[in-house]
């Protein structure tokens, strides 16, 4: 059975500590007395189930393994208006935006480079239909045939 060491401080947050490292496999490692939660395992930012990061205020973020990561929707959610799309630790988005603020404005990035508008929409059809791309290829199901398309 592991033994967590528990510290609870008079201001009222809580950290759990395993080896010497925030970690906590049932639930937040660090809550604070103003309602924030991390989520922590061997003393990285971590969560498969959910954010790794839940702030009082209801922003939200989601890390595994100490990288922002999300892979079906933003990894940072701000209340705010504010998203941002990460994956493995860089900014990156495949279909819009990897930067999204209220007021409209809007940044590209794949695998954590920054594109303009018009640089992205080029390298996004150029990886379309490149030649590992399925996009365009025709395949036969049951007698029928069906052109590709990615999305």
């Amino acid at each position: 059975m592991k033994e967590y060491k528990v510290k609870v401080y008079a201001y009222g947050n809580t950290e759990w500590y395993l080896n010497g490292k925030l970690h906590r496999e049932d639930g937040p490692a660090y809550e604070g007395a103003n309602g924030d939660k991390d989520w922590y395992l061997n003393g990285k930012l971590h969560r498969e189930d959910g954010p790794a990061v839940e702030y009082a205020n209801g922003n939200k973020e989601w890390y595994l393994n100490g990288k922002r990561h999300r892979e079906d929707g933003p990894a940072i959610e701000g209340v705010n208006g504010y998203k941002a799309w990460w994956v493995n630790g860089k900014l990156h988005r495949e279909d819009g935006p990897a930067k999204e603020y209220a007021n409209g404005t809007k940044y590209w990035y794949l695998n954590g480079k920054h594109y303009t508008e018009e640089e992205y929409k080029k390298e996004i059809s150029k990886r379309k239909n490149s030649k590992d791309s399925c996009n365009g290829k025709v395949v036969e199901i049951d007698g029928k045939k069906y052109k590709l398309t990615e999305i």
